[in-house]
């Protein structure tokens, strides 16, 4: 057994990002109904991260369900972007790209001609995925993305809708529904219930679409629905990723949306005008598909096919290592010292930790790597000025690319950030509205915690490993060993008083 995986087993929790691996650059050119799209992913272990991303409104299945061809307009744009597409590739020194197609070249009488003419132009090999694999690569893209999502996952497109099941992960079958807005134009004549009644009739085509709690909507038209969701609400938080609503309130939103004629003019301002003017289609299917698998929660995913080819990239191995501490680890851009710093971090503060009261209900795996996600980013900030840290390490911590954690954990874990950096650094509405008092309380409290570790220890692991911090009777006591007693400075017993103040306790220093 290697050094390395001795370590692996000995924390599973701090080293599931795999910080040893090296990043890579995979690239995917996704040929849809409406776009077509470059994004170059930088692949670190678990982590995967947008680096470019490049889209182009081609309309390849426009009016396709009437003619059964390609748009030649949509075609000749998509030539163009993909032989553009191709050379940056190339200019990146980018060797590892997939090129996929999905239903509108899958279904036109012309795709396959298509797919030749668009490889003779460029080193590009097009694999054109079937309703099945679609559906796959949809509902991987959210397994690599979510904590074991259970509920009914949908991506809709251009032409097509694609729904499978997943089961803690685990997923079922997908199916294949040609009810995409492109698809449905031929039906814009028909009232609001009537293409409901349509719409619904599809869906039941083989079966009933199956039931469950949670819906985990992919695709850009869905996410401009939750982005609009957002905007009406004034929700704080502008992270679509893992955006969870009661599945209600996007139903209600939904039937203002399909009904063109009775809808505010203003409603739509905010969508692009290409997108707005299919999204009655979008909205429509969207509330049937809710409505038939009775869901009770709409979750949005930003992560689609595009990240479900990129995750079955990755080997067995690392399709197993946690989203959230692979992401904020890449975030934090962590080197061995940052690494071996969050594991004494873990290591010092976990007995302490372990007498708390959970504030995050009875999932304590999910609290425990919310804290173990926090020591990840204990030194993010390192190297912004320090007037503005507490403020920009925050803000870097809500906003940034990383999955596997819902929008309570993002705010929490911004807390802890920010005031770790500045304990008088202000709750503000979002907190204060996302997060419950206990919760805001704890981020307090491991935040003061962090801020006592990294004092005493300067950020090193060396020392810290050979000191413990624990909470007894009414004291808060953090014991050193005799020979480094000379690192305990005014700095550091003003911040254990802190600590100690906050958690109702008398700080107390042993050598």
């Amino acid at each position: 057994m290697t050094r390395a995986s001795r370590e692996i087993q000995k924390r599973p929790g701090l080293l599931r990002f795999t910080h040893s691996q090296k990043p890579r650059q995979q690239t995917v050119i996704d040929i849809g109904s409406n776009s077509v799209r470059l994004i170059v992913y930088q692949v670190t272990g678990r982590s995967i991260v947008q680096r470019l991303n490049e889209k182009v409104m081609a309309g390849l299945g426009e009016n396709l369900s009437e003619t059964g061809k390609l748009s030649e307009k949509g075609v000749e744009s998509a030539l163009k972007a993909i032989a553009r597409f191709s050379a940056i590739c190339a200019s990146l020194g980018v060797t590892d790209v997939s090129a996929i197609a999905t239903a509108a070249v899958r279904d036109a009488k012309d795709g396959k001609a298509f797919c030749e003419a668009a490889e003779e132009n460029s080193d590009i090999k097009i694999r054109v995925l079937s309703g099945e694999e679609e559906a796959l690569y949809a509902a991987l893209g959210v397994v690599s993305a979510q904590r074991d999502p259970t509920g009914l996952i949908g991506d809709l497109g251009g032409s097509s809708l694609e729904l499978i099941s997943a089961d803690a992960g685990e997923l079922g079958k997908g199916k294949t529904y040609k009810l995409g807005p492109q698809a449905l134009e031929g039906k814009s004549k028909l009232s609001v219930s009537k293409l409901s009644d349509f719409v619904k009739k599809q869906l039941r085509q083989g079966g009933a679409i199956p039931k469950a709690e949670r819906f985990y909507g992919v695709g850009g038209a869905w996410r401009s629905i939750a982005a609009l969701h957002m905007e009406l609400k004034n929700y704080p938080l502008r992270v679509l990723q893992s955006y969870s609503v009661p599945a209600k309130e996007i139903i209600d939103l939904c039937e203002t949306i399909a009904d063109v004629k009775k809808r505010p003019d203003d409603l739509l301002a905010s969508v692009s005008s290409k997108r707005a003017a299919t999204l009655h289609f979008t909205a429509l299917t969207l509330k049937c598909v809710l409505e038939e698998c009775g869901a009770k929660e709409f979750i949005t995913s930003a992560h689609g096919l595009r990240e479900g080819i990129v995750y079955e990239s990755l080997d067995p191995e690392t399709q197993q290592f946690d989203p959230l501490l692979a992401g904020v680890a890449t975030l934090a851009h962590t080197d061995q010292r940052q690494v071996a710093f969050s594991r004494a971090l873990q290591n010092f503060l976990d007995e302490i930790l372990s007498v708390l009261p959970p504030v995050f209900g009875d999932d304590a795996a999910h609290e425990r790597r919310l804290h173990e996600a926090a020591f990840i980013l204990a030194d993010i900030g390192a190297m912004l000025h320090p007037d503005h840290r507490s403020d920009i390490a925050k803000q870097l911590v809500l906003r940034g690319p990383y999955t596997g954690i819902n929008h309570v954990g993002r705010v929490y874990l911004g807390l802890i950030t920010g005031l770790r950096y500045n304990r008088k650094h202000v709750v503000e509405e979002l907190e204060q509205s996302v997060l419950t008092p206990e919760q805001i309380e704890r981020a307090k409290t491991i935040a003061l915690l962090i801020r006592v570790a990294a004092e005493f220890s300067g950020r090193t692991e060396r020392i810290l490993k050979r000191a413990s911090i624990k909470a007894m009777g009414n004291q808060l006591v953090l014991t050193v060993q005799p020979r480094h007693k000379e690192l305990v400075s005014e700095g550091v017993e003003k911040r254990l008083g802190h600590a100690a103040s906050h958690m109702q306790l008398e700080p107390v220093i042993k050598c």
